[in-house]
């Protein structure tokens, strides 16, 4: 129970931290996929180190991120994989660990549900400027039937169910672990609204959990079903066979945390964002999908996070955790730095999975930031 506390104190399942108001910047074009570069659907293309990566210093990372550390004589890093120009171009592993190793997300989970949800809006089942059709919210003069699914996905609901919120530590660990984990939605929902929807941002696994409630109920409702329509309409055209997803005893998908998969269908997730949504000639998520999810909120005290992903802006003091180089940085974020960075700039994905029983966030996004700038930001010559 203390190694879950520490785990909540210090962002459970990502970072936790109010963000002054940053103007945002244009997002770089994402580049397409390139020609003469088989897509990654039945195995991941490699490749060498590109000639212009900074050697020296991807060494040096290299070996920060994977020094054994003591007390148990294991590296933090567990796996490290990039990709540059739709290739594998490192790819490395703590000893004990390889490529069919499944690795938890934390709330990396998040970045899933949002791709769900674009499978459901794709479909016209959901739309993003419509009320949530939560039924415990639908009373006539409940003010939390207002709340869109826009606002959902960009953690600007307003209701009192944020970690960083009164009792949040017990209130999130009773939701995935204690007594309230049988419906994991059903704390989050039964929260009260604090704030006008759109108004205010606040970091919600809870809100996470409600969403994967509500594509549970859209794209099931039986688990079984859910589990089917996400295999056939992300999994399987992406070539991903190792992720899975977990359900609370009510059978809801727990959308805010617990998807497991291997370093190379994480890379597999990242590289469809990459793209825009699109795979192999065809379009996976709505058009705008991937401009929407890497757009800051515009709520004022939000700055760098869009909608169930993180995007890269200027760190301020109380933002430790904040990628800030590369403006179009955008990426999935979860405890015990789980990272996949999207860096169109350099047409560029890093994926770091593992622990953090020494590193602390700092040390995991200084040494990511690093490993960007290892690399070009022209890309690969195509």
């Amino acid at each position: 129970m203390r190694q879950l506390q520490n785990f909540i104190s210090r962002g459970l399942c990502g970072a936790l931290l109010l963000l002054s108001q940053v103007p945002a910047a244009a997002a770089p074009p994402l580049q397409p996929h390139p020609s003469g570069t088989p897509w990654p659907t039945r195995s991941w293309p490699q490749a060498p180190l590109p000639a212009d990566v900074d050697a020296n210093a991807l060494g040096t990372v290299l070996t920060n991120l994977f020094d054994p550390q003591p007390p148990a004589g294991h590296p933090d890093t567990r796996a490290l994989l990039i990709v540059r120009g739709g290739r594998i171009v490192l790819e490395t592993y703590a000893p004990g660990f390889g490529p069919d190793s499944r690795f938890m997300s934390w709330s990396m989970a998040k970045s899933v549900t949002n791709a769900i949800t674009g499978l459901l809006v794709a479909d016209g089942v959901l739309a993003l400027d419509q009320p949530v059709p939560v039924a415990d919210w639908q009373g006539e003069d409940d003010p939390r039937r207002a709340i869109t699914l826009r606002q959902m996905l960009n953690m600007t609901s307003g209701i009192d169910n944020a970690n960083s919120s009164s009792g949040a530590i017990s209130f999130v660990s009773d939701m995935l672990f204690g007594e309230s984990a049988t419906h994991t939605a059903r704390a989050a929902i039964e929260r009260p609204l604090i704030h006008a929807p759109g108004s205010f941002w606040a970091y919600s696994t809870g809100t996470s959990n409600i969403l994967g409630a509500l594509v549970t109920h859209h794209a099931g409702p039986e688990r079984r079903q859910v589990a089917d329509f996400v295999r056939r309409r992300l999994f399987h055209p992406l070539g991903i066979e190792s992720m899975e997803l977990e359900f609370d005893m009510a059978g809801n998908f727990v959308g805010g945390v617990f998807v497991w998969a291997n370093a190379r269908d994480w890379a597999r997730l990242g590289y469809l964002y990459l793209r825009d949504g699109m795979w192999d000639g065809q379009r996976l998520l709505p058009e705008g999908w991937v401009d929407f999810t890497r757009t800051p909120a515009p709520a004022e005290n939000n700055a760098t996070y869009g909608a169930h992903f993180w995007v890269a802006g200027p760190r301020t003091d109380n933002q430790s955790v904040a990628l800030s180089v590369d403006t179009g940085t955008f990426w999935m974020n979860g405890a015990q730095g789980q990272i996949v960075a999207m860096v169109p700039k350099r047409d560029l994905i890093i994926v770091r999975l593992g622990e953090q029983h020494t590193e602390t966030w700092q040390d995991t996004t200084a040494m990511t930031e690093r490993l960007i700038q290892a690399f070009s930001p022209s890309g690969p010559s195509r």
